[in-house]
Parts: structure tokens; sequence; C-alpha cells
């Protein structure tokens, strides 16, 4: 939010807030949730598709990564078998990989 606010010096942070909350109430954007304070935001999956997170733990840095469709259901099939005596059917998953990146590990 605030390299928004940067980007549109005009705007209010509380305003850029309560927008992107409407945003994501009608499904256009969803946060993703990171190691530090700042809460992100980006265009919903069923807009940019289906992807997962590396989060560095270090400086904040947050990027998408892609895996093979085999590795989807295989994932998809696991969630499943770990939730089947639960009770829980789930309809989907995000998965966020959590570390250093490759500028702080250098």
């Amino acid at each position: 939010m605030p390299e928004l606010v940067e980007q549109r010096p005009k705007l209010t942070l509380s305003s850029m807030y309560r927008n992107m909350a409407d945003l994501e109430a009608v499904g256009v954007v969803q946060k993703v949730i990171g190691t530090d304070e700042h809460t992100r935001y980006e265009l919903d999956e069923d807009l940019i598709g289906h992807h997962h997170h590396s989060i560095c733990i270090e400086c904040g840095s947050i990027d998408d990564f892609v895996v093979p469709a085999s590795t989807e259901r295989s994932l998809a099939a696991a969630l499943e078998r770990a939730l089947s005596k639960t009770g829980f059917r789930p309809t989907g998953h995000r998965l966020d990989a959590v570390g250093i990146c490759a500028d702080c590990a250098s």
C-alpha cells in the first residue's frame, strides 16, 4: 500500500485500504500475507491464474512461482487425504514458501 501511495501522493492511505477492501470483497484482489507489517494485494487468481508465493524473511519480498500441473494434482490429493478425517473439504489451496531470497542469500 505505501508503494501505491508513493505513486499517487494525492491518495490517502486510509482511502487506499478502504478501496482495496471493497475490491477484495467483490473478488478482484486478494491479500498476500508476508513476513512484515505491510499488507499486500494482488489480482485474484481467477484473473491471473493459480500460483504460489516465495516470501523472503530478510527483506520481505514476495515473488510468484508456478508448479507443474502434476505437482498441483499431488498437492490437492495430499490435502484431501490429510483433511479427510476432519470433514473439511478443500476447494483450493495456497502455498507460501518462506525462506531467504537469492539477493539476501548472496
